[in-house]
């Protein structure tokens, strides 16, 4: 569970004040937030990368359009933080010098590779920071393709990868469920590197807003017609009136006043909610009518971060709670019972509740309607995680019950109980 954050008293001396700030940035919280970030992130970097592969050559060899001499010099040298000032920091780009395609190219599949153990949650620890120093190199090296999404992207993964985003939402944690190792909810974790991705949000809702401040257009009310111009940017036809006025003052306005809202507003709790929803309505439009490859995706794909695990977790077992017509009960077979591993990982593997596991009377597995049950049809749009993981094999869901072995009916009784039941089922129906 996460930690309260109370606000100090009106009488409230400096130090509860700054304990109150301390609380909010490194107090304890749910890693659920994280791990949907993750998943998010991860699944998002694996679109960007299978972008690029069919190109590789055209944008990351010596035979392409920037070889890596003219990467560096189009990159510059090592940053200088501080102007007049000899300290450096050298780039992160671990192919620096490095032109061999035998080398370059395993590199490229080992990043695809970790973008997706990382969306999935496998080997989290280390397939996540191997995937945000690659995603760094990449986009050392050749700077000329990238646009603000790939820089928020690159950003993102470097806090996901000193984070413990693994320790919910990922096949790490279902291990450790079958082990024995986790605990039945996901322990509290810092909450800080969910704090930076939000201020991190913010600040660049925030600088985007002071630089168009200072712009003509936006101050006119006339920018998104301009915008709407740009012919390289075109991708899908708009209806003819979002260029008229006063359309186009409404449009330009309301940019600034979204995204002024994203950055200072969204951290009020009432009105959260409402601001999000018109951002993600604002990058709709703009994903829609502008080709900016993943821009808009990655832009909401963070707003996950201004909510508690907590409150997500609540969230999905309301929707849980919304479709519990659906709900599907798997009888076990009649002198079975559930193995212990599975029943540790059922819960973890079924966020929104939609499966629960019931002592049968069946010779064999059955669902709730007393028919005989196709467990990879009924649970794939439920779970499917536990789809993956074979419910439908009994031999992978269940051991055999020594103290109901012998207290089993003989096959022509059980059969005949297991018809009666099917009767009273369809009955009850």
């Amino acid at each position: 569970m996460s930690e309260p954050t109370r606000r100090p008293s009106q009488g409230a001396s400096l130090a509860d004040r700054w304990a109150v700030v301390d609380r909010y940035w490194f107090g304890a919280g749910s890693p659920v937030t994280l791990g949907l970030f993750r998943i998010l992130m991860c699944g998002l970097c694996f679109i960007n990368l299978a972008y690029l592969a069919p190109d590789w050559e055209a944008w990351f060899s010596e035979k392409g359009y920037i070889p890596a001499w003219l990467g560096q010099l189009w990159l510059g040298g090592n940053l200088r933080p501080f102007q007049g000032s000899n300290f450096e920091i050298p780039r992160l780009n671990v192919l620096n010098g490095v032109t061999d395609p035998r080398i370059t190219i395993p590199f490229f599949t080992a990043l695809v590779v970790c973008s997706l153990l990382g969306c999935v949650g496998w080997g989290t620890r280390w397939a996540v920071p191997v995937l945000a120093i690659g995603v760094v190199t990449l986009h050392h090296r050749d700077i000329a393709i990238l646009h603000g999404g790939d820089t928020l992207l690159r950003v993102t993964l470097i806090y996901l990868a000193v984070s413990p985003c693994g320790r919910a939402c990922s096949v790490d944690r279902l291990v450790g469920r079958w082990r024995g190792t986790e605990p039945a909810e996901p322990a509290p974790i810092s909450v800080w590197p969910q704090r930076l991705v939000t201020y991190q949000i913010a600040l660049v809702y925030f600088t985007t807003v002071w630089i168009k401040y200072y712009g003509v257009h936006w101050k006119d009310g006339t920018s998104t017609w301009y915008t709407a111009r740009l012919a390289e940017f075109f991708r899908f036809p708009v209806p003819g009136f979002f260029n008229q006025f006063p359309i186009v003052q409404m449009t330009t306005y309301g940019t600034l006043a979204v995204e002024f809202s994203l950055a200072t507003l969204v951290f009020f709790r009432p009105l959260r909610t409402p601001i999000l929803i018109a951002g993600v309505i604002m990058h709709q439009y703009i994903d829609y009518s502008m080709n900016i490859p993943l821009f808009s995706f990655l832009m909401i794909s963070t707003y996950v971060c201004f909510y508690d695990g907590d409150e997500i977790s609540a969230f999905a077992r309301r929707i849980g709670a919304h479709f519990k017509a659906h709900r599907l009960i798997v009888r076990i077979p009649n002198g079975f019972k559930l193995r212990p591993e599975f029943e540790r990982m059922l819960p973890a593997a079924d966020p929104f509740r939609l499966v629960s596991i019931e002592a049968g009377v069946a010779g064999d597995l059955e669902s709730g309607d007393g028919k005989p049950l196709l467990v990879t049809r009924g649970l794939w749009w439920r779970s499917p995680i536990l789809a993956i993981l074979g419910l439908g094999t009994p031999k992978s869901l269940v051991e055999c019950d020594v103290r109901t072995v012998a207290e089993t009916p003989t096959t022509s009784t059980n059969q005949g109980t297991s018809e009666s039941h099917r009767r009273k089922t369809k009955a009850s129906r």
